[in-house]
C-alpha cells in the first residue's frame, strides 16, 4: 500500500508540473531572475497547453516587448488573435505591436476596431490619433483628436494631437499657428512631464522666429527625454540660427549618438507558437 501510494503522489505531482499554470508560474519567476531563455520556454509551453487562456498570450508579449522583440511581439499577438478572435486585451495589444513595428495600416484597422466595439474607448482613440500623426494624415489626426477631447477634455493627448494636427496644417501654407500654440500649451498644463508637447512647443516657436524660446522649450523636451534624435536635430538648428555655434555643433554630435543608440535598440528575437 505504501509503494502504491507513493507512486500515485508522485504522478500527481508529476502532472501538476505539466499544467499550463505551473508553466506560467516558473516563466515568470526565470524573468524576474533575468533569464529571458527559461523564461520563454515556459511561457509558450503554457501556451500550447491552454491556447485559450488570454493572459498566457499577454505575459510572453509583456516579456518581448520589455526585451525589444517587436516583430515577436507581432507574432504573438497574431496567433493569440487567431486562437481568441473576440478578445478585446489582444486586439488592443495586437494594435500596439503593429505599431511599434510601423506597421501604421493594420494598426489603424486594429485600433479603429476597438472604438467600434467601445465607443467611449479613450486609449482607442489616443493611439488612432498617434497612427495618424505619424502618417501626417492631418484632418484624420485633428478629428480624432477632437472627438478625444469631446471624451475627456482632460486628456492632454487630444489637445496634443490636435496642435500637431494645426501645426502640420497651417505651417506649409505660412498661417498662423496661434492655434497650435494654444492648444500644445494647454497639453502641457494637463501633463507637465510629457516631453512630447516640449518639443511641438519648440518646432512652432522656431517656425515663428522665436528661436531663443524654442531653444529653451526643446532642452526642457530633453531634459525629460534624452533618447530622441529629432530634438536634438531642431535644437542644433535654431542654436545655429542663434549664432550659438559651439552649443549648436554639441546638440549635432548629441544628434549623431542618439541616432546610433536608436538604430542599436531595434533587434528581435524569434519566437515561436505551435
Amino acid at each position: 500500500m505504501t509503494v502504491v501510494f507513493l507512486i500515485v503522489s508522485a504522478l500527481v505531482v508529476l502532472h501538476a508540473e505539466e499544467t499550463a499554470q505551473w508553466h506560467r508560474e516558473k516563466g515568470l519567476a526565470y524573468y524576474k531572475a533575468g533569464k529571458i531563455e527559461p523564461t520563454l520556454e515556459h511561457l509558450q509551453q503554457a501556451i500550447r497547453l491552454d491556447p485559450g487562456n488570454e493572459q498566457y498570450y499577454l505575459d510572453l508579449g509583456q516579456v518581448l516587448a520589455q526585451s525589444n522583440a517587436r516583430e515577436a511581439v507581432v507574432v504573438v499577438f497574431e496567433a493569440a488573435q487567431k486562437a481568441l478572435p473576440n478578445s478585446f486585451r489582444i486586439q488592443s495589444a495586437l494594435g500596439v505591436a503593429y505599431l511599434a513595428v510601423r506597421n501604421y495600416e493594420q494598426a489603424k484597422q486594429s485600433f479603429s476596431g476597438l472604438i467600434k466595439i467601445k465607443p467611449d474607448y479613450e486609449p482607442g482613440y489616443q493611439l488612432l490619433a498617434e497612427c495618424y500623426d505619424i502618417t501626417q494624415d492631418w484632418e484624420n489626426t485633428a478629428k480624432t483628436a477632437e472627438r478625444l477631447r469631446a471624451l475627456n477634455a482632460k486628456n492632454s493627448h487630444g489637445w496634443y494631437y490636435g496642435a500637431s494636427a494645426e501645426f502640420g496644417i497651417r505651417r506649409p501654407n505660412g498661417e498662423s499657428l496661434k492655434t497650435a500654440a494654444s492648444m500644445v500649451q494647454r497639453a502641457m498644463e494637463l501633463a507637465p512631464n510629457d516631453w512630447r508637447p516640449h518639443l511641438l512647443l519648440g518646432k512652432v516657436l522656431a517656425e515663428g522666429h522665436n528661436d531663443r524660446d524654442a531653444v529653451v522649450s526643446l532642452r526642457k523636451a530633453i531634459a525629460l527625454h534624452s533618447q530622441d534624435p529629432k530634438t536634438y536635430y531642431i535644437l542644433a538648428q535654431a542654436l545655429k540660427r542663434l549664432g550659438r555655434e559651439q552649443e549648436s555643433a554639441a546638440a549635432f554630435k548629441a544628434y549623431e549618438d542618439a541616432r546610433k543608440n536608436h538604430a542599436a535598440q531595434q533587434r528581435s528575437l524569434m519566437v515561436e507558437i505551435k
